[in-house]
């Protein structure tokens, strides 16, 4: 099974046009938060329906969980708490606390700042924040935005056997093992203005990563 990770496209066109027709190679497609850019700084205006458009054109399994740009207090009621995620839904589409199974493996798609449930062993979550004092939570800079109650989790032993999450742009790495958790986050430098996005792409039957940058050479990890 071969499953397609992309996360925090902040309302970029160029990177959903991509999407839809990349989204076809894979079983699965997670986004890890972050698709809209809502902030005080720019429109909302349209954002919401350009994106859902996209999103409605990718036909194949897709799992969907919300980050912090995807919600906004007060105002629209399809901004708080990402409600606008419920309008998605069909058939082979998860999105905010929904588990699932397909092909065998056990997914969970977490809400932003929602409730940790208990992880199985074997399970993958889409998350958008990254544990804690980790290298895929820290930025280059040394300053850290990930998870901590999820780092906690994960240092205890008891988190996900994956985590594809997003968040933290230009993360020291974008790989990292806590406790039993791989941690994974394609963002990088090379994300910014760049045709199409960094992703990473795991064959759970091979037990392999491997990080496809927007520039650069790609790198890979064994997941045992």
């Amino acid at each position: 099974m071969r499953v397609l990770h992309c996360t925090d496209f902040h309302a970029n066109d160029r990177w959903f046009r991509w999407l839809i027709g990349e989204s076809r190679k894979y079983d699965l497609t997670c986004l890890s938060g972050d698709l809209l850019d809502l902030n005080a700084y720019r429109s909302t205006e349209g954002q919401l329906e350009r994106v859902m458009v996209h999103l409605q054109a990718i036909e194949t399994p897709l799992a969907i969980c919300s980050g912090n740009h995807d919600s906004v207090a007060g105002g629209d009621a399809r901004f708080q708490h990402a409600q606008w995620l419920q309008e998605l839904r069909r058939e082979n589409l998860w999105i905010d606390g929904d588990s699932f199974e397909l092909n065998g493996v056990r997914f969970r798609c977490l809400a932003w700042q929602g409730t940790l449930p208990k992880a199985a062993q074997d399970e993958v979550w889409i998350i958008h924040s990254p544990p804690d004092r980790t290298p895929t939570g820290i930025a280059r800079g040394g300053a850290g935005f990930g998870d901590s109650m999820f780092g906690e989790l994960c240092r205890a032993g008891m988190g996900p056997r994956i985590a594809v999450s997003g968040h933290v742009h230009e993360p020291q790495a974008w790989r990292a093992k806590v406790g039993r958790t791989w941690s994974l986050n394609p963002l990088g430098p090379e994300n910014n203005g760049a045709e199409r996005p960094s992703y990473i792409v795991i064959d759970l039957e091979a037990g392999v990563a491997v990080l496809n940058r927007a520039a650069g050479a790609n790198d890979s990890i064994k997941l045992s």
